[in-house]
């Protein structure tokens, strides 16, 4: 019977530390859109601030919803030469402290290929270190799937 317990003892130790050591979860994709790149950079811009039709500024602060919350988005990074990119972080989540989202749209021979990637941190806390550990990857993909229908 004490063996048992000296292994659930671990189990549960080792548990515990792989809650605290989460960090962050990154997710990186690319896909390819037969559009212009300035009309691709448009229609990604508008599924953060809807009817907004026009290209990113740097500074811009906005409040939309993700996730079934409302949240805070600020746009951190816009570079238009060479290529097009731009970055949105995202605060005020309950269980994740930060979402910051790049896209780098590179002019193809048929279109346009964009490159983005997702990165999210969880809350500081136990419980949301939890949370983090089962569903950080479920909704990075979520939020992906979603960018990629838009085309």
């Amino acid at each position: 019977m004490i063996w048992y317990l000296r292994v659930f003892g671990i189990f549960v130790f080792v548990f515990f530390f792989a809650v605290i050591g989460q960090k962050e979860s990154r997710l990186e994709r690319t896909w390819e859109v037969k559009l212009k790149p300035d009309q691709t950079q448009k229609i990604l811009y508008e599924s953060f601030q809807p009817k907004s039709y026009r290209p990113p500024t740097v500074g811009e602060e906005w409040e939309s919803k993700t996730l079934g919350e409302t949240v805070k988005c600020k746009t951190i990074a816009v570079t238009n030469t060479p290529t097009i990119s731009f970055q949105i972080q995202t605060e005020g989540f309950k269980h994740y402290q930060m979402l910051k989202e790049t896209y780098q749209l590179d002019a193809t021979e048929n279109g346009v290929r964009i490159m983005a990637k997702w990165e999210i941190e969880p809350v500081p806390n136990f419980t949301s270190k939890l949370l983090f550990l089962f569903f950080s990857d479920a909704d990075l993909n979520l939020i992906a799937s979603s960018k990629e229908k838009r085309f």
